[in-house]
């Protein structure tokens, strides 16, 4: 999962590479989610091969909520001629449909329709100008405007992606919710565009903290913040609450003459002490948070 680029479509691949097709034009072969969990999502396929599949630990294009998927399910890759793709259905319970028909291996035309499950599927190629008019149109969707940061809807479906992985693999997961102390009395006493800009300053400083450590950090809403981490036990995952903690209170927020110093309250739990789905970790984690505001603010509870 790649949790520094900018891409919340969820680009497979981080470095694309334009195929040169007929009469020298850029291409950029692309998967688009039509119908299914993930609608909207796009998957740049600039490598050799993509597999598709509810299995994390081996299929690169994991879909989530959908049973009729096989865990391996089918194979994108590279055609036997020069500028083309085809699928490879992997003896997938449901079969891998191409148009109306059932397929074993299907070279792909640009606009084909794939069904696998209940999901469908587009391939497509964009230039280089489709392109970054997609990834403009991910960021406005995908990006809240004050803290640079995921939207809820992004960082839910990256949480159940992240979950599933570390089912797979045995790796346990924090979960945080996170809330600003203080932010009306700073809206009541220097105005709502100093309460704006620390919102988004503690967002900027909680997102940079959580990315060195791979995880992923959102706007939960107002002056709320919700994150999760990869491979951090209940232990980790307190020690880190602490570093974030340590990183809001101990530098202040200063906008044109106005210097003001808030604090964050920060709840967690963990996977699979606390809960084995999203929802019971988030409600665990959001329950630790108001014992934290109980105790006083500023603090870490679990």
């Amino acid at each position: 999962m790649a949790d520094g680029d900018t891409d919340f479509s969820r680009t497979v691949f981080s470095a694309p590479k334009m195929d040169l097709g007929p009469g020298g034009v850029a291409r950029l072969p692309v998967l688009v989610v039509l119908r299914g969990a993930q609608v909207g999502r796009r998957y740049l396929l600039n490598e050799s091969g993509l597999v598709l599949g509810r299995r994390p630990d081996r299929a690169a294009l994991v879909v989530p909520g959908d049973p009729q998927i096989s865990s391996l399910h089918c194979r994108f890759e590279v055609g036997t001629q020069p500028h083309t793709w085809q699928v490879t259905d992997l003896a997938s319970t449901n079969g891998t449909i191409v148009g109306e028909q059932r397929v074993t291996t299907s070279q792909l035309r640009d606009g084909d329709r794939i069904l696998v499950g209940e999901t469908v599927l587009k391939f497509t190629f964009h230039d280089e100008l489709e392109e970054e008019f997609h990834r403009q149109v991910d960021h406005l969707m995908n990006i809240d405007d004050l803290t640079g940061l995921p939207v809820q809807r992004v960082y839910q479906t990256r949480l159940g992606d992240a979950l599933l992985q570390c089912k797979a693999r045995q790796r346990p997961m924090g979960v945080f919710m996170m809330d600003m102390d203080g932010l009306k009395k700073i809206n009541d006493t220097h105005g709502h565009l100093v309460g704006a800009h620390t919102i988004a300053t503690i967002g900027r400083r909680l997102g940079a903290l959580l990315h060195e450590c791979g995880g992923v950090v959102s706007r939960f809403g107002g002056d709320e913040f919700s994150a999760f981490v990869v491979g951090a036990d209940k232990q980790a995952s307190r020690e880190l609450g602490e570093r974030l903690r340590a990183a809001v209170a101990g530098a202040p927020v200063t906008r044109g003459a106005v210097t003001v110093q808030p604090t964050i309250s920060i709840g967690f739990a963990a996977f699979p002490d606390d809960g084995l789905v999203p929802e019971a970790l988030t409600r665990q984690a959001d329950e630790a948070l108001y014992r934290a505001k109980a105790a006083g603010r500023n603090c870490v509870r679990e």
